[in-house]
């Protein structure tokens, strides 16, 4: 759209009518789940914004569309953390207040895009408050981030909040179908997925995806055994492969399923049906209610996880919590 790939094009619409009508907002939060392409987004409404022939905004022609298409527009001013940090302080909203009181080179806007909202500290947020509260004419801000209710009530207050929910299952299947025709594997990929595209071209640029995939597998039985010998055996694991954590949790939350929805005569629900010998004997090894346990545990440990609990902690308490 317009020169990004964005996912959610109808909410562009919008955005880019706004500016072109000029009744835009002079704040913005944008969001959702990481994957759906929100920072596109903010490029796009920020490149419409910028446009010299306001009333077809992006025109993607004149020289302001040029520069914020190759990312170096003057007025298109990303707000980072400071080196070796993890969190965005007042010092960085503080270098921004001071760029934001010098008029844009153009005679339209200055857009201040914050990616990474979830990691403004307070007082961060709190020295932004000074500027949404009286914002300059010129001024668009966009803050990008995962739950806005994460924010200060004072900051969601002063901005119009934009949400970017995951896409329907038909929405997914047709974009992998189309970038990557010719792969098996569609039907585990848009279960993975879970609404958001982008995540099927990370597990297929992996090289190693297969064999985690395996690998989960095999840990599924152990899971389950509810033995200590078995617990550390997954959580050594899991700490060898500690940046993968949810990842091998999606999987082996899937092969759970697929193996209740094989109990259950449902095979039309079955993600890995390439695996569905092993899938099979996890059926006539386990019981239902040891498998729903074990789901149970494994969506606690992920839960657990986006808290930014150690991994290997994380997945030990569930195999030490799985119980009839």
């Amino acid at each position: 759209m317009y020169g990004y790939n964005v996912f959610h094009e109808s909410i562009l619409t919008k955005l880019i009518n706004n500016a072109r009508q000029g009744t835009n907002a002079a704040a913005y939060i944008f969001e959702g789940p990481a994957g759906l392409h929100k920072h596109n987004a903010a490029l796009l409404f920020a490149k419409t914004l910028v446009c010299e022939n306001t009333g077809i905004a992006p025109c993607c022609s004149c020289p302001a569309c040029a520069e914020a298409q190759s990312g170096n527009h003057p007025d298109i001013i990303h707000v980072y953390p400071e080196k070796d940090r993890k969190t965005i302080g007042v010092d960085p909203i503080r270098d921004m207040l001071a760029e934001c009181a010098a008029k844009p080179f153009s005679d339209r806007h200055k857009v201040f895009i914050i990616k990474d909202g979830d990691i403004l500290t307070p007082a961060a947020q709190n020295a932004l408050l000074k500027v949404l509260e009286e914002p300059p004419v010129y001024s668009v801000f966009i803050i990008i981030c995962t739950d806005a209710d994460f924010l200060l009530e004072t900051v969601r207050s002063r901005s119009v909040r934009i949400t970017f929910p995951p896409l329907d299952t038909d929405a997914v299947r047709r974009y992998i179908e189309a970038k990557y025709p010719a792969d098996p594997r569609v039907d585990f990929l848009v279960s993975y997925c879970e609404g958001i595209p982008s995540f099927a071209d990370e597990i297929i640029n992996r090289d190693d995806i297969e064999e985690m995939r395996e690998d989960a597998l095999g840990l599924v039985p152990k899971i389950l055994s509810n033995q200590k010998k078995h617990a550390l055996d997954v959580s050594d694991y899991f700490d060898e492969h500690s940046g993968d954590a949810e990842l091998l949790c999606d999987m082996m939350l899937m092969y759970l399923r697929d193996t209740l929805a094989y109990i259950s005569g449902c095979p039309d629900e079955i993600v890995n049906t390439d695996k569905l010998v092993k899938i099979s004997l996890l059926a006539g090894t386990y019981q239902p209610e040891l498998i729903a346990s074990g789901i149970d545990e494994l969506v606690i440990a992920k839960k657990m996880l986006d808290k930014h609990i150690k991994p290997s902690a994380v997945i030990l308490h569930a195999a030490l919590s799985v119980t009839l």
